[in-house]
This record gives C-alpha cells, sequence and structure tokens, in this order.
C-alpha cells in the first residue's frame, strides 16, 4: 500500500468512526463578524452557483437565507440547475470573465480549471478566514490540494458503491447479500433476462462507473500515469470492451438505444417502473434516486477476488471553489467555511452533498438520525476498501471525453472490442503529447 493510500485509510477510520459511533461533537463556527463589526464592514454581494437535484437546492437555499440573516453585511446571490451543461456554461462564464464568486467543482474539473488553468484561488492564502481544523488535514492534502493549491474544500465525503431496488432482488430471487464481481454480475443479469425479456440487472454504463475501475481492476495502476504513460494496454481494454459487449447482447444492461435516452439513470422510466434492478452510483446521488424509488440498499462495487486495487472510487464530494477574480475573496472564504463546518448549517444541509466531510458533524448527524442512514451506509462500504487516490491525469475532462466516446460507439456496435481498445490507446496517447 503506498503512502498516500495509507494516510488515506487512516481519515477513512475516522469518519467510518464519526458514523458508527454517536459522539457529541461541534465544530467550531465561523460565521462571520459581530454585529458592531459587520456595520464597519463593505457590504459584499456574492454569486453562488451550484447544480443538483431540488433537494439539495432547497436545503442551500435555506442555508444562505439563514447565513444572509447572520450577516447582514453579504449578500448571496444563488443560481443552480441541473448537470447537464454545467461544464461547458461554467468554463464559457470564466473565459468571458462573468463566472460566479463560489462553485463546486466535479473532481473531473480540476485539472482543467483549477490546476492547468489556474482559475481559482489557492485557499491556503485565506486559511485565516476558514476552519480548516474541521477538516482532517492528510484528506485535505491528499484529495483537495493540487499542485500544492488547496483547490476547494470538500462538501463531502463520496463513494461509489452498488444501489439496488429491493422489490426487483425479491421478485428475481437475489439474496441482498450477494458478493458482486464481473462474473456474478453477467450468470444472474442473463438468467433475469432470460426469465423476463422486460428486465435488467442493469441500466446504462459509461467511463467512470465501468471502464476506468475494470481496467485498474486489471492493472493495479492509475489510468493514466504521473508521468503521461498509459496505466494500461490495449489488451486490458479489449477485454474490458468484449466484457460489455457481452453484457449487452446477454440483455444484463438495458439496450443503449432506450437507456441513452437517460443520462441519469434515476430518470430512467424503465428504473422507476422497476424493470432495472441495481445501478453502480456515489454516495451524494442516493437522495436523488430514492425520491423515485424509495426501497433501495447498498452493497460493495464489484470486486473480483483476484483485482489488483479495489478501484473503488472514493473522493471528496464537489470541493467547493472560490473564482480568483472575486472581488471579496475573504467574505467568500467566510461563507464557505460556515457552510461547511458550522453545525446549524450542517443540520439544514443533512447529506445532499453525501456525508460531510467535517468528521464532528458527521458525528453529529448521525446521532441525531439526519443522515440518510442508506447514504451513511454507503459511505461507510466504500471507504472500507478504497482503492487508491485517483490522480490529476486520470480525472482530466478531455481524455475522460475520448473514453467515453469509443465506449458508445461499442455499445452501439459501431466498433468491435479490438478496435475499440486499438484506438483508445492511440488516441489517449496522442492527446497526452498535447496536454502539459
Amino acid at each position: 500500500m503506498n503512502m498516500k493510500l495509507k494516510r488515506f485509510s487512516k481519515w477513512a477510520g475516522l469518519l467510518c468512526l464519526a458514523l458508527t459511533v454517536a459522539v457529541t461533537a461541534a465544530c467550531s463556527s465561523d460565521s462571520g463578524s459581530s454585529g458592531a463589526e459587520e456595520a464597519k464592514e463593505e457590504k459584499a454581494t456574492l454569486r453562488f452557483s451550484w447544480w443538483g437535484s431540488e433537494v439539495r437546492h432547497q436545503a442551500l437555499l435555506e442555508a444562505i437565507d439563514l447565513y444572509m440573516e447572520k450577516n447582514p453585511n453579504v449578500t448571496i446571490e444563488p443560481e443552480y440547475g441541473g448537470f447537464d451543461g454545467y461544464y461547458q456554461k461554467l468554463v464559457t462564464q470564466f473565459a468571458g470573465g462573468t463566472a460566479p464568486d463560489l462553485t463546486p467543482l466535479s473532481v473531473d474539473w480540476i485539472e482543467e480549471i483549477a490546476v492547468k488553468g489556474n482559475l481559482v484561488l489557492d485557499l491556503n492564502t485565506l486559511k485565516d478566514h476558514l476552519n480548516l481544523d474541521a477538516f482532517d488535514a492528510e484528506f485535505l492534502n491528499d484529495y483537495a490540494t493540487f499542485d500544492g493549491k488547496l483547490v476547494g474544500l470538500p462538501m463531502g465525503a463520496n463513494g461509489i458503491v452498488t444501489l439496488y431496488n429491493r422489490e426487483f432482488f425479491e421478485k428475481f430471487g437475489i439474496p441482498e447479500n450477494t458478493k458482486w464481481d464481473w462474473n456474478t454480475i453477467h450468470e444472474i443479469g442473463k438468467k433475469v433476462h432470460e426469465q423476463d425479456p422486460d428486465a435488467y440487472l442493469l441500466g446504462l454504463f459509461d467511463y467512470r462507473i465501468f471502464l476506468q475501475p475494470f481496467v485498474n481492476q486489471l492493472t493495479g495502476n492509475q489510468w493514466i500515469n504521473d508521468d503521461k504513460s498509459l496505466g494500461f494496454d490495449a489488451a486490458a481494454a479489449e477485454k474490458a470492451f468484449a466484457y460489455y459487449r457481452q453484457l449487452l447482447d446477454d440483455g444484463v444492461i438495458q439496450p443503449v438505444e432506450e437507456s441513452s435516452l437517460y443520462p441519469d439513470l434515476a430518470e430512467n422510466l424503465q428504473w422507476q417502473n422497476g424493470n432495472i434492478g441495481m445501478m453502480f452510483t456515489l454516495a451524494s446521488t442516493i437522495a436523488k434516486v430514492k425520491s423515485y424509488t424509495p426501497d433501495v440498499g447498498v452493497s460493495m462495487f464489484p470486486v473480483p477476488a483476484d483485482a489488483k486495487t479495489s478501484a473503488v472510487l472514493v473522493n471528496p464530494s464537489n470541493p467547493l471553489a472560490i473564482n480568483k477574480d472575486t472581488k471579496y475573496p475573504e467574505e467568500a472564504a467566510k461563507f464557505a467555511s460556515w457552510l461547511l463546518t458550522d453545525p446549524e448549517a450542517a443540520r439544514i444541509l443533512k447529506d445532499v452533498y453525501s456525508v460531510p466531510a467535517a468528521t464532528a458533524n458527521a458525528a453529529m448527524l448521525a446521532e441525531e438520525g439526519l443522515i440518510d442512514p442508506t447514504v451513511a451506509e454507503a459511505v461507510e462500504i466504500a471507504l472500507s476498501n478504497p482503492g487508491a487516490p485517483v490522480n490529476g491525469l486520470s480525472n482530466n475532462n478531455e481524455l475522460n471525453q475520448i473514453s467515453q466516446d469509443i465506449l458508445e460507439r461499442v455499445a452501439f456496435r459501431k466498433l468491435e472490442p479490438a478496435q475499440a481498445a486499438e484506438e483508445l490507446t492511440s488516441r489517449l496517447a496522442d492527446k497526452l503529447q498535447t496536454i502539459k
């Protein structure tokens, strides 16, 4: 186990303890200045943009109102919507000088926006206005710091798990304690579809939840090594593509002609109607899924017995970043710190960004029953066997798009697995030559 993974395991243990043992704890609050001082401060207006579900929107709006009540010198202007198109809109705003003062970042965007683009502040420069002690220092260093720059405050602790529909499992006699690996998925999924041609064990696959972890389990490497070489060869990629095609051919996965209409599986009518049994998803999405399908359970992401790494993705939920060009960096930092470390804010947000990364708040919410038990269980499961932290290059958005494009062409039978593997390795290697 490498040193970074050892340090991560220490943090994971702390957070798991916070979720499983009821403790009385509270984070120190940094909610701004006293009333007398506020009267002397300049009025600040901050734009705060985010994406998510209606549950998340309402929680953040309530938190914003409370913060403005406590800090009348600050106005927070909310801007929110769905995930589709958010990245393109954000990079357009940055290019045009109209980006919001605060925004969460997907881990896929950090390389382009925070590192190469240098578009957000290094929060280490604002530590006097941040309650960094509420977070595990090694977690911040390993998962939110890139090239020495603290790019954002983690809005939660996230991990990928298998989420399943309990009614579906009961209908097809699938034990809830099934230990999933890629063989059991194929075997059980094929039987399900033979029993009912309208039923599928799984919905849509994408690069992040299938291709990268499947290959990483074969190799034990990063998807892209730090020296800009590929962490896999064409043979490993071909094995992944061939397996994917087999799942499609045998009815284990819903046909892509149908599933591609619903990039978000929770909104897929077949899922909502109980004709899809399970999905691989992050803990932070479970609240939305349960709004459509309340009776769900969670288990470990598929890990073969001979896997060289679990490849179970664990990361911070959307580090909250501050625009480098904000007129009010200190006020933005104070708000971000309050939102993610103050107990009152934690009670409002609960688990809309999964379990809080501030361990004392996680313990408080668990003790008070304010974290959805399914979300808490999902994080515990993911943290029990995490893969190595994913490096920046493996999260590069341009490289991800290449991988996703080829995976989709395999799904639509425009490429055979061997062709796809050769094209994937060739295109990624060519693109890596252009990345500085």
